[in-house]
């Protein structure tokens, strides 16, 4: 039992020195490193890779000129938070009220000014927007629908700073900004496979809504799994 309470305090202890706050366009740097690690369970493997094998950049770079170009559909750099302890950010995440129709992750109306950014030539800018159009293309996209009106996305820590339950204090933090904004529930959709993110999504309350398996990508991929949270 004794043992017990000394790890409540240092855990309260530590917690007391995290600070939240919204992120900045100065932040960028940082927030492509957050979405780079929030694509990676459960496959070790980014999104943006593959679309990215005919340009010069890397994903890391292809994020921020995303952030800073403002065409991501999934979280802009305003709808961001980060965690930082004493100063130094630790983790981030996102979270937002869909703007937009378009369910995909990228605004693809922003795609010259994404590729002015990294020094683009007309031709890789081009094989660019046939791989990201040919990924989407004859699929139904009902699987990126949201399933409420406050989305959190694209929680991740620095891999340093993991085992300290920082992205539990990240989506509390978002969910209670989805109840001062007045929303009923708030949903977020897990990779099919990543058990940590899933089992702390639901030590937090947050139910299985819809799951998409693998057959509904050809076993392409393992699918996803949309989970909603009541705000009431």
């Amino acid at each position: 039992m004794a043992e017990q309470i000394a790890k409540t305090l240092q855990a309260n202890a530590d917690r007391a020195n995290l600070q939240t706050r919204p992120a900045t366009i100065a932040d960028i740097p940082f927030l492509a490193r957050i979405e780079y690690e929030a694509m990676l369970p459960p496959t070790n493997t980014c999104f943006w890779e593959e679309l990215l094998q005919d340009t010069p950049s890397d994903s890391l770079q292809f994020i921020a000129a995303m952030l800073e170009a403002d065409a991501s559909n999934w979280g802009k750099v305003t709808d961001f938070i980060i965690l930082e302890e004493e100063g130094r950010p630790l983790a981030g995440a996102a979270g937002y009220s869909p703007y937009t129709e378009e369910v995909r992750p990228l605004n693809m109306a922003k795609i010259e000014a994404i590729a002015q950014i990294l020094g683009w030539s007309t031709a890789e800018t081009a094989s660019f927007r046939t791989r990201y159009e040919q990924l989407w293309e004859g699929r139904s996209l009902e699987f990126l629908r949201p399933v409420a009106p406050w989305i959190i996305e694209t929680v991740a820590v620095l891999p340093e700073a993991r085992g300290r339950g920082l992205g539990k204090v990240l989506i509390k933090a978002l969910l209670e900004e989805g109840r001062s904004r007045q929303y009923d529930c708030a949903g977020l959709m897990v990779i099919n496979g990543n058990e940590i993110a899933r089992r702390t999504y639901e030590s937090l309350g947050f139910k299985p809504y819809q799951t998409f398996y693998a057959d509904y990508f050809d076993n392409r991929f393992s699918g996803v799994t949309k989970f909603r949270f009541s705000l009431n």
